[in-house]
């Protein structure tokens, strides 16, 4: 038997889970469609509606200090006031946009939540079948066609004078076949700051992974929970920017964490064009891999950037593969071992050589392992070889100096797997 709820009741407003985009939208709860799972037909506030299970739900309830997105253009703002939400759903957002702060006021319908957003700062607004009250509790609910969210884009257009790329942190790496290196990371570096972007230097600008030396600098641990954010104003989200793909720190780090690897062409385009272009379609491919004989695409979020989260949780990424999650590894080479902090940085091309090299057990550490060990000699090691996970030498001839640990492997190896996403087959020495 249908029912049609007083005036003295009001239905439930919620943001729901729209499955084309991935993100969350305003509307009211219409009905309940099934009781196990419990689902209910939402009416979004831009007029489509959808069946949504009530894990994907949340209540509408805008508080000041949310980071939201505009739904016009895709903007970042954070709420500031929400007096006027429940009277006339309008909140009053700040955008930030590199030069100064914007202030203005937005209908709901107009604001999207990322959901990477909503999981780690929605708790509070979750919801029990106890807490919905429908419009109606049809016999059964019909779903009628709905338009794309992408169709109500363009309503409700947002001035500003933000510049392009303004809170967009930007690592840039060039390929070891680059003549030109010099005068294309220039290039590079003057058209990010043209359009208001921030030019990352080295990863350990933005991540904390100190770790810690001790047996007179010749061992170094570094814990899952040592990467850190380091908290800066300048940047909400971060890509790694190379004319092709290629096996440098930086750019196996991004892989590693799940940060996309995208040709310079976007920057390019983006320049040319004035308008911020799609940066999913210039995604580089993750390598070459050897083993299976292809070039394998990268494993990334495809609304990536769209949550500050991306980097402050950077460890809650559930896309990149982590495919050493819960392991303990232990580097064993001279070349591995991080220097102390106060002898780290250099700028001699001997010294980079030797600090990409040092970078191996932090691109292991990104790949998810719970502890990893550099030391330079088995001497060293905390414990015997068989109580870690992988023990990981340079090159596949230092392979024989642990030839008694059977998962010993070159790194290499490590390399091939980071690149094919996978962990392959140990190799026969």
């Amino acid at each position: 038997m249908s029912s049609t709820l007083g005036d003295d009741v009001p239905p439930t407003r919620v943001y729901a889970l729209w499955k084309q985009d991935g993100h969350y939208y305003a509307g009211t709860v219409h009905s309940l469609v099934s009781t196990s799972p419990a689902r209910y037909l939402i009416q979004f506030d831009d007029g489509t509606e959808d069946v949504i299970d009530l894990s994907r739900l949340r209540l509408c309830q805008l508080t000041i200090g949310d980071n939201v997105l505009l739904v016009a253009d895709g903007q970042r703002a954070k709420v500031v006031d929400n007096a006027h939400l429940d009277t006339e759903r309008i909140v009053t957002v700040e955008i930030d946009n590199g030069d100064e702060l914007d202030r203005m006021e937005v209908e709901v319908q107009y604001i999207r939540i990322a959901s990477r957003t909503l999981i780690s700062a929605w708790r509070d607004r979750t919801l029990t079948t106890g807490d919905i009250v429908p419009i109606v509790r049809p016999k059964q609910a019909k779903v009628t066609p709905s338009l794309s969210k992408s169709t109500i884009a363009s309503a409700g257009s947002v001035k500003g004078s933000r510049r392009l790329l303004a809170k967009t942190g930007l690592v840039v790496t060039l390929s070891p076949g680059n003549h030109n290196w010099s005068k294309d990371k220039d290039r590079l570096m003057s058209s990010i700051k043209s359009t208001g972007g921030t030019v990352i230097d080295d990863w350990l600008d933005i991540f904390s992974m100190e770790g810690t030396h001790s047996q007179g600098n010749k061992r170094w641990v570094i814990r899952q929970d040592d990467i850190q954010w380091r908290e800066r104003d300048d940047v909400e989200r971060v890509f790694l920017l190379s004319d092709d793909s290629n096996q440098k720190p930086k750019f196996l780090i991004a892989l590693a964490l799940g940060i996309p690897c995208l040709s310079i062409e976007w920057l390019q385009q983006t320049v040319g064009a004035r308008a911020e272009q799609d940066w999913s379609k210039f995604l580089l491919p993750a390598g070459f891999s050897d083993p299976l004989n292809a070039r394998v695409s990268q494993m990334v979020d495809l609304d990536w950037g769209n949550s500050t989260e991306h980097l402050t949780d950077i460890l809650s990424n559930t896309v990149a593969s982590k495919l050493f999650t819960d392991k303990s590894i232990l580097c064993i080479a001279p070349d591995f071992l991080p220097a102390p902090m106060k002898t780290s940085r250099r700028n001699g091309d001997s010294d980079k050589a030797k600090e990409s090299t040092r970078m191996v057990p932090r691109i292991i550490l990104c790949m998810g392992a719970a502890r990893v060990e550099a030391i330079p000699d088995l001497k060293y090691a905390s414990t015997e070889l068989s109580k870690f996970d992988y023990v990981v030498v340079k090159e596949c001839a230092d392979v024989d100096r642990v030839s008694a640990h059977a998962n010993c492997v070159h790194f290499g190896w490590v390399k091939d797997c980071l690149i094919a996403g996978r962990l392959l087959p140990l190799p026969e020495y």
